[in-house]
């Protein structure tokens, strides 16, 4: 009896130890004890699932999940001990993922996305005097509001959309499908596929040869949020508004978005090159360095920290080396899909429609000013046209909304945000054939006003954006040779 009753608290020891050694191989202590988890786990520890475990979000439910997850965990094991791990590693494959109804909705419910919700930020541009801006804007999260009930951001998975793409990150959408209550699919094709517009049957066998249609998830879109690495950009607007780094410094905005979007090779590197920001004031602005000394010291160590939050030179890991598809600022992000260049396909052949693209699709469009003065209540008929923007002018012929009827929704600053970058010089009635001139008179930088870099990129090989705009790597694939949009070769034309 003696002997059973050892037997059985060793036997039980065991399955506790087991299963808090089972438990604890799910958790973030275990996982980033490995030295090429290091920017995984920095992004972990610093984001907004910290106190989530890997598990619940790697690992399906069940004893299938867990055998699949540990089979992979070995695979991993036997890469570091042979040396032959990716440099950076490289995100879970969206396949390999537990589908978002065993992880994301465990915690967020899709019948419960909240309706309009307004979201103010402050930035600052990256001119000589760092000007501070407001930016305001209405985000429909779920729709459901009195600004548009037909349209808003979570529609994307609340209806049943499928795309197709042959990269792993999912950066150039080749196709994207949406299936209607009755069953029909309505089908868009992305313009460098389309070899002959009046019948796209045969690229879009050939999409669906070389690629498998992936469902539009939580995770299409929410790519990075558990790992989510800092954005340079957003990083520098809170230092800059917290004083952390001295807004007085000329140009310090500019030049610290230039070292936190480069590539080093280590870190002493990356100290060495940010410390010559004090050679650049002492060449350019001395009279700063006189009385600012300071200020300079303490922006060089800013910027070191948020660089080790961005960067692991030892992983190869940049700034640019996970894009983040949540926005469409520095990364092509809804712009995948949302670029005005994937053409409705009807009866075989592809349409001038295309996946809406007009900026207030999702958001109201932003204002910028030192108080923003969002309008409220219900736009205009007119103001659903997607060329409204270009088209308001015959209405509006001056920028002072107080002369016209714009002024009871919007204030004189609202009109501003536009009319002061040199974007409203450009004729856009006849872009197609001569917006290289007025470009020329504008300025490159009234592009980037409206337009992030891969849509520019669709047909110019050399840059034309500004040299401060971060460029996107292998968001754009090359045009068919002979092709470049919007010139679709037609059965007449070639």
């Amino acid at each position: 009896t003696a002997l059973l009753l050892v037997v059985g608290a060793f036997f039980s020891l065991f399955v506790v130890g087991a299963t808090s050694v089972i438990a604890w191989t799910e958790t973030a202590d275990f996982c980033g004890r490995c030295h090429t988890m290091g920017p995984e786990l920095t992004a972990h520890t610093n984001g907004p699932h910290s106190d989530v475990t890997c598990g619940e979000c790697h690992v399906s439910p069940g004893v299938d999940g867990w055998v699949k997850a540990k089979m992979n965990g070995t695979r991993q094991l036997v890469e570091i001990v042979l040396g032959t791990f990716p440099e950076p590693i490289p995100p879970p494959d969206h396949d390999s993922l537990p589908p978002p109804a065993e992880t994301c909705q465990r915690c967020h419910r899709l019948d419960r996305v909240g309706t309009a919700a307004l979201v103010t930020r402050t930035q600052y541009t990256e001119d000589e005097a760092n000007t501070r801006q407001f930016i305001g804007l209405l985000i429909r999260p779920g729709g459901g509001d009195v600004f548009d009930v037909g349209r808003s951001v979570h529609w994307h998975v609340l209806a049943d959309v499928e795309f197709r793409s042959d990269d792993e990150a999912a950066q150039a959408i080749r196709w994207v499908g949406v299936t209607r209550a009755d069953g029909t699919v309505r089908e868009f094709i992305r313009q460098d596929e389309i070899r002959l517009a009046e019948d796209v049957k045969p690229d879009l066998e050939r999409i669906k040869q070389e690629t498998e249609a992936r469902p539009m998830d939580c995770i299409s879109c929410h790519n990075r949020v558990g790992h989510p690495l800092p954005n340079p950009r957003r990083s520098l607007d809170a230092a800059l508004a917290s004083g952390r780094i001295d807004a007085e410094l000329p140009y310090i905005k500019r030049e610290a978005m230039r070292l936190l979007w480069s590539n080093f090779p280590s870190e002493a590197v990356a100290d060495a090159e940010i410390e010559q920001l004090r050679d650049f004031y002492e060449l350019r602005y001395p009279e700063v360095t006189q009385y600012k000394p300071m200020a300079i010291n303490n922006a060089i160590e800013e910027i070191k920290v948020l660089y080790r939050l961005t960067a692991t030179p030892v992983m190869r890991v940049t700034a640019t080396t996970y894009p983040d598809n949540l926005g469409h600022t520095d990364f092509a992000g809804c712009f995948r899909c949302h670029d005005g260049g994937h053409f409705l396909v009807e009866n075989g052949a592809a349409t001038t429609k295309t996946i809406p693209s007009s900026c207030d699709t999702c958001h109201t469009f932003p204002q910028i000013g030192a108080v923003a003065s969002l309008p409220l209540g219900i736009p205009p008929d007119t103001h659903d046209d997607r060329l409204w923007v270009f088209s308001h002018r015959l209405v509006a012929p001056g920028e002072d909304p107080g002369t016209n009827s714009c002024g009871e929704c919007h204030a004189r600053d609202y009109c501003i945000n536009c009319h002061v970058t040199g974007a409203v010089t450009v004729d856009h009635d006849e872009m197609l054939t001569n917006h290289a001139a007025s470009i020329r008179t504008s300025g490159a930088g009234s592009c980037a006003y409206c337009h992030q870099p891969i849509y520019c990129a669709r047909c110019h090989s050399e840059p034309v954006l500004p040299g401060s705009a971060p460029v996107i790597r292998g968001g754009v694939t090359d045009s068919p040779p002979g092709l470049r949009w919007p010139l679709i070769l037609t059965a007449d034309r070639r």
